[in-house]
C-alpha cells in the first residue's frame, strides 16, 4: 500500500515520447540513429554562410553511428534492429535519419537513402533531421510520401528561438527559418519535432 506508493515516481508533467510510442505500438518503439551520408551546407560553407558550422557542431559527440566513412544504410539498420530487439525487447523500430542534415541533397539521391527502409519490416516510423532552413515543397513532398506506410516526424534543429543567440551560435538561421519549415510541414499532415 502506503511503501508502493512512496516508491511510485511522481506522475509526469508531460506527455513522455517513449509513453506515446507505447500506447500506439503496444509495445518498445526504438529510434535507430543512422548517418546516411549527408553534409551540412553550413558546415562546409556551401550556403555562403561561415563554414565550420555551429559552436557545437560536433556530429560524432551525438550521432553514435557517424563515423568518417559511415557503413552502408541497410548494415546500420540491422545492427540497430538486431541490438533494440536484443537490449531493448522493441516491437517496432524507427529510422532516424540524424547524422548532419537529412534533406541536402537532390531528391532523387534523398529517396534512394530513404528507400532503404522498405527492405525492413520492423521499421514502424521514420524520422528526418534536419535544418529549417534545408527544405522546400519538393522536398517535403518527398517526404511526406512515406506517411502512408510509416510514421512520419520531421525533426528541426531550432536550438533557440532568439534570434540574437541564434547568430551567436553561428546557427546559420533564423527563428523565421524555422517558423517556415514547421508552417510548410503542417500543411502536409507531418508530425514536427523540434530541437532546442
Amino acid at each position: 500500500g502506503l511503501l508502493h506508493q512512496m516508491n511510485r515516481p511522481p506522475p509526469l508533467r508531460y506527455n513522455a515520447f517513449n509513453r506515446y510510442l507505447r500506447r500506439r505500438y503496444g509495445g518498445r518503439v526504438q529510434k535507430i540513429p543512422l548517418d546516411a551520408g549527408f553534409g551540412c551546407p553550413h558546415r562546409e560553407g556551401r550556403d555562403r554562410r561561415q563554414a565550420g558550422g555551429c559552436i557545437y557542431c560536433e556530429n560524432a559527440s551525438f550521432s553514435p553511428g557517424s563515423r568518417p566513412l559511415p557503413l552502408p544504410l541497410a548494415e546500420q539498420l540491422e545492427r540497430g534492429i538486431r541490438q533494440g530487439t536484443r537490449r531493448y525487447k522493441a516491437r517496432g523500430f524507427i529510422a532516424y535519419f540524424q547524422a548532419y542534415t537529412n534533406t541536402y541533397g537532390p531528391p532523387e539521391l534523398l529517396r534512394k537513402r530513404f528507400d532503404v527502409i522498405r527492405d525492413f519490416p520492423g521499421i514502424v516510423g521514420m524520422a528526418v533531421g534536419t535544418r529549417p532552413d534545408c527544405v522546400d515543397p519538393e522536398v517535403l513532398d518527398l517526404v511526406h510520401a512515406y506517411c502512408g506506410r510509416y510514421e512520419v516526424w520531421m525533426e528541426y534543429g531550432l536550438q533557440s528561438g532568439n534570434d540574437h543567440t541564434l547568430r551567436r551560435i553561428q546557427r546559420g538561421h533564423l527563428v523565421a527559418d524555422f517558423l517556415r519549415a514547421v508552417e510548410l510541414t503542417s500543411r502536409r499532415g507531418m508530425l514536427i519535432c523540434a530541437h532546442v
